[in-house]
């Protein structure tokens, strides 16, 4: 039977490409980000409302709860997704820093994705102040119903995002792919991640034994001298 040991390596060695860590963190912090802004969108929400409901008069007023619903509709979709991003997020950054090939696919499909929300976030925010810009409509109240500054937030975000994943996807494609193996490559905590295996027992005796007239370095007790026989000539001596 085998047994994989590690190889002794220098103290301090990286178990991990750079580009590897910084791609973890990035998907982390967008992680974070993305969560609290859906937070603080629900949290606004209410507000939003009130101004909205406070500012619309006339016979457009009978149109506000489509309105409502769908404020509080996104809102809550809103965080659901977040928190579902953050999840797959954290699970793809554990496979990333294991050298998972099949985790490094999917945050090349996430962030593709992700790329492709904030261009239609970008969209919509556009089609919404071009359209909805006329005062008395029920899409400007809704507009400045929100805090100040919200929209180009949201703009700023959108465009923090598509740059977010791009980044990620570039340092996953500059990273050593020989990090990146089937399943994973397993990491040792001390850094190097090098594994050698031992000789297989029975091809190799552990407990050499030495061999006479061989300087093992051992000190062995000197034999005791044999017995005199009777022919020797201490017997044949007379006595006096």
């Amino acid at each position: 039977m085998s047994y994989p040991v590690q190889a002794p390596v220098a103290p301090g060695a990286p178990h991990r490409p750079v580009t590897v860590r910084v791609a973890i963190l990035l998907l982390l912090v967008m992680a974070v980000a993305g969560l609290g802004y859906a937070v603080t969108t629900l949290a606004v929400v209410p507000g939003v409302v009130d101004r909205f409901r406070a500012g619309v008069t006339g016979p457009d007023s009978t149109d506000v709860d489509g309105y409502v619903t769908v404020v509080w509709i996104g809102a809550a979709f809103g965080v659901i997704l977040a928190v579902i991003l953050v999840g797959l997020l954290v699970v793809l950054a554990l496979g990333l820093r294991r050298g998972s090939a099949a985790s490094r696919v999917g945050t090349w499909v996430v962030c593709g994705l992700g790329v492709l929300f904030g261009c239609g976030t970008l969209a919509t925010v556009g089609a919404q102040r071009a359209g909805d810009g006329t005062p008395g409509t029920l899409g400007y109240a809704l507009s400045e119903a929100y805090p100040e500054g919200w929209i180009g937030w949201n703009i700023g975000l959108a465009i923090a995002q598509m740059a977010g994943y791009s980044a990620v996807a570039v340092l996953l494609i500059a990273a050593p792919g020989s990090f990146f193996g089937p399943g994973g490559r397993p990491v040792h905590p001390s850094g190097s991640g090098a594994y050698v295996t031992l000789p297989t027992y029975g091809s190799i005796n552990p407990y050499p034994q030495p061999s006479y007239g061989q300087d093992t370095g051992i000190s062995q007790p000197l034999p005791a001298p044999p017995k005199p026989g009777p022919d020797d000539e201490y017997w044949s001596r007379p006595s006096s």
